[in-house]
C-alpha cells in the first residue's frame, strides 16, 4: 500500500470516500510544522553578514532564483520567487521525510500499530495531484491577472470589466498569433489545444514526481528484503550450521553496502525530483501564465 489510513478517520462526502488522517498526512503535518519552526526564524533573522542557518537559506533562495526562476521567467522571476522557493523546499522536505524512520519511532513510543505514521507523501498519487493542482492554480491565477492587466492598459477598460472577461481573454491569448483569415479560423481550436496541453503538462508533473519517488523506495525495499532472506536461514533453520554463517558473511555486507549506496542515491533523487518539479512549474508559468502566448 502507498499509504496507511487510520481506522475510524474516514468519512463519505457525496459518495466519495475521504481519508482524514493517514501515515502520509501525518508526514505532511510533520514537514509543515518543521519548516515553519526552522525556516521562519531564519528568514526573520536579517543581518548584514549572514551566518549559519541564514546563510543556508540565502543559498537556497539564490539557487531557486538564478537556476530556476530567471531562466524560465526572465524579468518576472522575482514576482514568482516566493512561490517557487516554497514549492521547492516543501517538495524536497516531503521527499526526504520518507527516509526518516517515523514508523519505528512511533512503535518505540508505544503508538498502536494500526495508527502508523511516516512514509513519503509524494508517492501517494493524491498528494502528488494536489501539488500539481497548485501549479495549475498558479498558472490560472497568473494568466487571468496578466490578461486583465493587459487589456486594461491597452484599451482602457475598467478593471472590473477586464477581470470579468479575463477567462475568455486568457483563453484566446493561448493561441499563437497567425495573421489573416486563417488565424481567425484556427483561433479557438488552437487555444483549446493549448489549454489541453497545459492540463496534460500538469498531469505529467503528477506522474513524474509520484513514479520516480515510488521507484526509488521500491528499489530500497527489494535490497532490504534480499538481506532479510539471506539472514533468515541462519537463525530459523540451521543456526549452528557453518554453511549458513559463511553464506551470510558475504551476502549481508553486500546488502548493507547496497542499501547504504541506494539511500545516498535516494537523497540525490529527492533533490533532483524537487528541482524538476519546480523548474517545470516555472516553465509552465512562463508558457501559459502570460497574456500573450
Amino acid at each position: 500500500m502507498l499509504d496507511c489510513p487510520w481506522p475510524g478517520w474516514d468519512i463519505d462526502v457525496l459518495g466519495t470516500h475521504v481519508t482524514l488522517m493517514s501515515g502520509a498526512i501525518v508526514s505532511i503535518w510533520v514537514v509543515g510544522i518543521a519548516l515553519i519552526a526552522i525556516v521562519v526564524p531564519m528568514a526573520r533573522r536579517r543581518t548584514r553578514i549572514p551566518s549559519g542557518g541564514q546563510n543556508f537559506l540565502e543559498a537556497v533562495v539564490v539557487f531557486v532564483r538564478d537556476v530556476i526562476a530567471r531562466p524560465a521567467l526572465h524579468e518576472k522571476a522575482d514576482a514568482y520567487l516566493p512561490f517557487l522557493t516554497t514549492v521547492f523546499v516543501f517538495v524536497f522536505a516531503m521527499n526526504l521525510i520518507g527516509l526518516v524512520p517515523l514508523e519505528s519511532i512511533s512503535l518505540a513510543l508505544g503508538i498502536h500499530k494500526t495508527h502508523k505514521i511516516g512514509g513519503t507523501p509524494t508517492v501517494v498519487p493524491t498528494v502528488a495531484a494536489a501539488l500539481a493542482s497548485l501549479a495549475l492554480l498558479a498558472i490560472l491565477v497568473s494568466g487571468l491577472r496578466n490578461a486583465a492587466g493587459k487589456y486594461h492598459q491597452k484599451y482602457g477598460w475598467s478593471m472590473s470589466t477586464c477581470w470579468a472577461l479575463s477567462p475568455v481573454l486568457w483563453f484566446l491569448s493561448l493561441s499563437p498569433p497567425v495573421p489573416g483569415l486563417v488565424g481567425k479560423v484556427i483561433l479557438v481550436p488552437m487555444a483549446l489545444l493549448e489549454l489541453v496541453s497545459a492540463l496534460a503538462k500538469c498531469v505529467a508533473l503528477l506522474v513524474r514526481l509520484c513514479a520516480n519517488m515510488l521507484a526509488g523506495h521500491m528499489l530500497l525495499a527489494v535490497v532490504i528484503e534480499l538481506g532479510l532472506k539471506a539472514v533468515r536461514p541462519m537463525f530459523l533453520y540451521a543456526p549452528h550450521d557453518p554453511r549458513f554463517h559463511a553464506h551470510g558473511l558475504y551476502v549481508i555486507p553486500i546488502c548493507i553496502f547496497g542499501n547504504a549506496a541506494l539511500t545516498l542515491m535516494e537523497l540525490l533523487v529527492c533533490g533532483i525530483q524537487a528541482f524538476i518539479f519546480t523548474i517545470m512549474t516555472a516553465l509552465f508559468l512562463g508558457m501559459y501564465g502570460e497574456a500573450s502566448h
